[in-house]
């Protein structure tokens, strides 16, 4: 493999990998796979948990045949406090100390136990600013992260979240995504205990804001499970090949009528004073198409899910993940640093 670094994005319920590059306006996928997360790797810090989940790296890595060591890591935006602010136009070291001195007002937790980062997202030089996105994680998150790809046999080149990562992307391909013109975009990561939404605006489609809700796949899946008394893979199955257009056996939208009800709302209090021409809605929205549909609907803007086929190098790789890319969103941008 070519690149000097990869990228790792170990998700609450996927560990993903890929190696991608730009090529002109086209995606160029060059290694890709995924396996699921070791289930307790977040929600503990045993060791048999942190060494179950570096063998699952250290297999996926070896199955694409990578033989770069050096990655950049991507970690679930539910963990970490992310925040949009306006700053002076200062160095790093000074826009790190200004940062520290007022993170008490948006991180819930003592500064001595917390890493930040920074990336810039915008210039405003005419005003001598800079749009700048603040990412704090617990510096035990990060230690058991590093830890874990550690024994993987990797190394770490950086660490940040998903909303970063996926920003990225989105930024840097928003020609492909249509994303031209002055009206907004809103972007859904649609987690699966979360959904992050993020506003698009401008020539570069720059992240302007941000708003995380507790709405995530598994809700969905909870609620089918529980309303048609049937086990997790039924429940996945029936959210998976819902369409409401044909005649299903199972009303999801009946069923999950509040869920999907208080989902759209969130959006809506999100774009209202907004001029947004397009919703999108990745990650683990391809286990759950329809949702998609229920958007558009109820807000009457043009919604989909946001799919990197689409302007993708097609190969036979990259046609076996035909139906499941938007799931690799922000592992993509974490490649792109």
């Amino acid at each position: 493999m070519s690149n000097s670094t990869f990228c790792l994005d170990i998700g609450e319920r996927y560990t993903k990998i890929a190696d991608i590059k730009k090529v002109n306006d086209s995606l160029e996928i060059n290694a890709i796979g995924k396996a699921d997360t070791n289930e307790y790797f977040y929600s503990t810090d045993v060791e048999k948990n942190i060494e179950s989940e570096s063998q699952t790296i250290k297999k996926l890595v070896e199955g694409l045949k990578i033989n770069t060591r050096n990655i950049n890591i991507v970690i679930p935006g539910s963990f970490t406090y992310s925040q949009l602010l306006v700053m002076p136009n200062l160095n790093e070291k000074e826009l790190i100390s200004a940062i520290k001195y007022q993170a008490d007002q948006f991180i819930p937790m003592p500064i001595e136990e917390t890493n930040i980062d920074l990336e810039i997202i915008d210039e405003y030089k005419e005003q001598g600013k800079l749009l700048i996105l603040i990412v704090a994680a617990p510096k035990k998150l990060i230690e058991k992260v590093q830890t874990t790809v550690e024994l993987a046999g990797l190394i770490p080149e950086s660490i940040e979240n998903e909303l970063s990562a996926s920003s990225r992307f989105i930024s840097t391909f928003n020609k492909n995504l249509n994303l031209t013109g002055n009206s907004g975009v809103v972007v859904a990561n649609f987690g699966l205990n979360s959904t992050t939404l993020s506003f698009f605006e401008g020539d570069k489609k720059s992240l302007l804001e941000s708003h995380t809700f507790a709405i995530g796949y598994h809700l969905f899946l909870k609620e089918v499970q529980i309303n048609t008394d049937t086990d997790v893979k039924k429940a996945a199955e029936i959210l998976l090949s819902y369409d409401k257009t044909a005649n299903p056996s199972y009303p999801v939208d009946v069923i999950a009528a509040p869920l999907i009800k208080e989902f759209v709302s969130e959006i809506k209090r999100f774009i209202v004073s907004k001029k947004v021409s397009n919703i999108y809605l990745f990650n683990e929205i391809f286990l759950f198409p329809y949702l998609t549909s229920f958007v558009k609907e109820e807000l009457k803007v043009e919604t989909s899910e946001l799919n990197p086929y689409t302007f993708a190098n097609k190969n036979p790789l990259v046609d076996s993940y035909k139906n499941e890319l938007s799931v690799y969103v922000s592992t993509f941008g974490g490649d792109l640093r």
